[in-house]
């Protein structure tokens, strides 16, 4: 696939990734603003870190990362988007959808856009973790044609830091995919054991066949080394990865087709695009 500025592709999953190609135009044929080529009948994810709390300041853009994280989800259409470290707003708005979801019904429709938002709580309080404008904080998922049975719980491991984390999954085709999202403990010892927690939840008997999960793990596919994410999954499922703490897993009944990153401005993360058949 012809690079633009700012995306690097992926190889297939286990494999290395790809050195960063030449920042050149587009090719003919190619869309100028890089939107991968969609094959027909596969889905596509987005995972997204915004940093919109307000609370980390070395990455908060006052807005920013939701805005332009509402113009990817309109360019790439996509099935699935995971998104962690927003406000609640970002999803909700007094009137209708917020800046977010409304993005998603602009591709889709008003009514076949399903979100599940779970926010963190906040240890000293045993409330919800609020984002500096006095909002929920937390992760959620999104998809489209309609809401289905969504599920979350908060981990039995958490470190000693105010922010209680949590994971979020919901039924994304009916008797086929569970999707899932999470943001896991900046102290590698404790996200380990919050990913394997989350993989043990995924025997649940509501879980389908089939399984994605993205999310902030705070964890590095490093083989060989004592939190290599890896350590935490099973051999059933597959990994692809931002080169850094973002990660998609997914069960091998899924054909994963592409993915690649895309830089921007608003958040210190990229974003993470994967392209897969059901």
């Amino acid at each position: 696939m012809p690079s633009v500025p700012g995306i690097v592709a992926q190889a297939a999953p286990d494999g290395p990734a790809p050195p960063p190609e030449p920042r050149v135009p587009a090719a003919p044929g190619q869309p100028a603003d890089g939107v991968p080529s969609r094959a027909p009948g596969s889905l596509v994810l987005l995972q997204m870190n915004l940093c919109n709390s307000g609370m980390a300041v070395s990455c908060f853009t006052f807005g920013q990362a939701v805005d332009d994280a509402a113009a990817k989800i309109r360019r790439h259409a996509p099935d699935l988007v995971m998104v962690q470290e927003i406000c609640r707003d970002d999803l909700y708005a007094g009137d209708g959808w917020g800046k977010l979801a409304q993005a998603m019904a602009d591709a889709y429709g008003r009514d076949q856009v399903a979100v599940s938002f779970v926010p963190a709580k906040n240890r000293f309080t045993g409330g919800p973790y609020l984002c500096l404008n006095g909002e929920q904080f937390g992760i959620a998922l999104m998809h489209h044609d309609g809401g289905r049975g969504a599920r979350h719980g908060w981990y039995r491991s958490q470190d000693q830091s105010d922010e209680v984390r949590a994971w979020t999954c919901a039924t994304v085709i009916e008797g086929r995919l569970t999707a899932c999202t999470t943001h896991l403990s900046t102290h590698p010892e404790v996200a380990m054991r919050q990913c394997r927690e989350l993989v043990s939840t995924l025997e649940s008997p509501w879980v389908m066949p089939e399984v994605i999960v993205a999310g902030d793990f705070n964890l590095r596919s490093e083989p060989g080394k004592a939190y290599d994410i890896r350590g935490c999954l099973p051999g059933e499922y597959l990994l692809r990865g931002d080169g850094g703490l973002q990660q998609v897993f997914f069960s091998t009944g899924i054909q994963w087709l592409q993915g690649r990153t895309e830089t921007w401005t608003g958040t210190d993360h990229p974003l993470l695009y994967q392209q897969f058949r059901i």
